[in-house]
């Protein structure tokens, strides 16, 4: 039988109908309550709640935190009341902190109900921690820290090179702050080579990222030439700036070898990156600018290296030539003949002397070589190497009998295996006049049980094959 679909008036107007009859009966007439779907009221509810309250922020703490594909879910309480939380992954990117069970926060969002589910919740579009925990007291709490621990002392800090010919540019990749320092490099010292390193700035995963990245820079920057690292973002509020705040970033700062310099936000904006790097800049086109030198300024420089050049190079010059005709007049100079001439005598006598020698060694060397000819000669090895190659025909020869002898017998050896494989091969079988009957799968029938009616049969003979299919067994 087929079902209507459901009338909750009609299903449940007997117990309305009960219902004002008793209050007919015990109060007088009456209008009876106009009866509503299920999905009438959730959506009474939902445009009263959405409708009037709007947006709100609340303060409570977190419970029962799960993430689903990038979506939050949780639960805001306080110790006398509870509601449920939802936060989309496109706003979950954008903020700072990492949400657990038991942190206090304060959630910013609209109320919604959600109607398949019976769910009055928040969907939050922001959520940044509350009281002692807030930002703001986070960055005072970290900042009294490191500042003990010696993360801000200037000692440690190193210096800037002057002219650095390659710099890493880390900062969100296609953003107005990586476009700014491109065109102010470009435009301050267009020789130095800028690497673009593309890294999250915002978000809970950004100074995990940013950390991560500021190590790699390092450990690669001798193999690239990378002489200064730039950390930049553009300008927003404390909780966009928050992970530069974050101890993993300060701790890659401080671990890191090359000298670091960052340009975060406005000129008004402090992070703890900023305390932490090299060298601070106010915005991120002024940290290319006080890295990079001006090209004006280092023209006017080697201009002025090159007057002092000319200048030192022609008073040396007067100098020589002044001590020069001085020494003229002085007659301190004198011919350089003779000292030639003595020079020469001493080569003459040295390449005498030479000669002399290799002569005296020459003949020293043909009286050994001949009595050496003479030893050979008395015992002249041509005997023995006579007798040595007699000795090799002989063995010469009986190896190859022995070898033709066992090449004749491997092959007698063989031919037998070969005449009894033969015979007991199964195509001797076959050209008898027997044959092979192999199922579907390629192994040998030896029992009519092995298939059923159907089975496809291959029947291998002494010349070709058959196939055929199953019509009756008989077992």
């Amino acid at each position: 039988m087929a079902r209507k679909p459901f009338d909750p008036s009609r299903a449940l107007g007997g117990l309305f109908d009960a219902h004002a009859a008793t209050s007919e009966s015990a109060a007088g007439p009456s209008k009876p309550l106009a009866v509503l779907a299920v999905s009438a009221l959730s959506h009474l509810i939902r445009t009263t709640l959405e409708g009037t309250i709007g947006k709100v922020a609340v303060a409570g703490e977190i419970s029962n935190f799960r993430e689903v594909q990038g979506h939050w879910y949780f639960t805001l309480k306080d110790p006398t009341a509870r509601i449920d939380a939802m936060m989309f992954r496109s706003a979950a990117q954008r903020v700072s902190c990492n949400p657990v069970d038991g942190m206090a926060v304060i959630a910013i969002g609209e109320i919604t109900h959600y109607p398949p589910q019976g769910r009055t919740q928040i969907q939050c579009s922001s959520i940044e921690p509350a009281g002692a925990g807030g930002l703001d007291a986070q960055f005072r709490a970290l900042c009294t820290e490191l500042r003990a621990l010696g993360y801000f002392d200037p000692a440690r800090k190193v210096a800037i090179p002057s002219a650095p010919m390659c710099i890493a540019l880390v900062t969100s990749a296609k953003s107005a702050a990586e476009a700014d320092c491109l065109d102010a490099a470009a435009r301050t010292f267009p020789a130095t080579r800028v690497i673009a390193v593309d890294v999250r700035v915002q978000g809970a995963s950004a100074a995990a990222s940013i950390a991560a990245t500021i190590d790699a820079i390092d450990a690669a920057a001798h193999m690239h030439g990378i002489e200064v690292i730039l950390l930049v973002r553009g300008g927003g509020s404390l909780e966009d700036l928050w992970a530069f705040n974050e101890r993993i970033v300060a701790d890659a700062i401080l671990r890191c070898k090359t000298p670091l310099v960052t340009g975060i936000g406005h000129e008004s904006d402090t992070t703890i990156a900023d305390l932490v790097a090299d060298l601070r800049a106010a915005t991120p086109s002024r940290a290319v600018t006080e890295v990079l030198p001006r090209r004006d300024i280092l023209v006017e420089q080697l201009d002025a290296l090159s007057r002092r050049l000319l200048r030192a190079m022609s008073a040396s010059l007067q100098q020589f030539d002044s001590a020069l005709e001085v020494a003229v007049r002085s007659r301190q100079l004198t011919d350089p003949r003779a000292a030639i001439s003595a020079r020469d005598a001493r080569v003459s006598k040295c390449a005498r002397r030479l000669v002399h020698d290799l002569s005296t060694r020459v003949h020293e060397g043909d009286t050994r070589l001949s009595r050496t000819a003479t030893r050979l000669q008395q015992h002249h090895p041509a005997a023995r190497i006579a007798t040595a190659n007699a000795r090799l025909d002989g063995a010469r020869a009986t190896l190859q009998r022995v070898e033709r002898s066992n090449v004749q017998r491997a092959a007698d050896r063989l031919d037998a295996v070969s005449r009894t494989l033969e015979a007991i091969g199964p195509m001797t079988v076959l050209e008898r006049g027997y044959s092979i009957t192999l199922d579907s799968a390629g192994r040998a029938l030896r029992d009519a049980n092995a298939v059923t009616e159907g089975s496809r049969l291959e029947t291998l003979l002494a010349h070709g094959t058959l196939s055929s299919t199953v019509v009756t067994t008989t077992h």
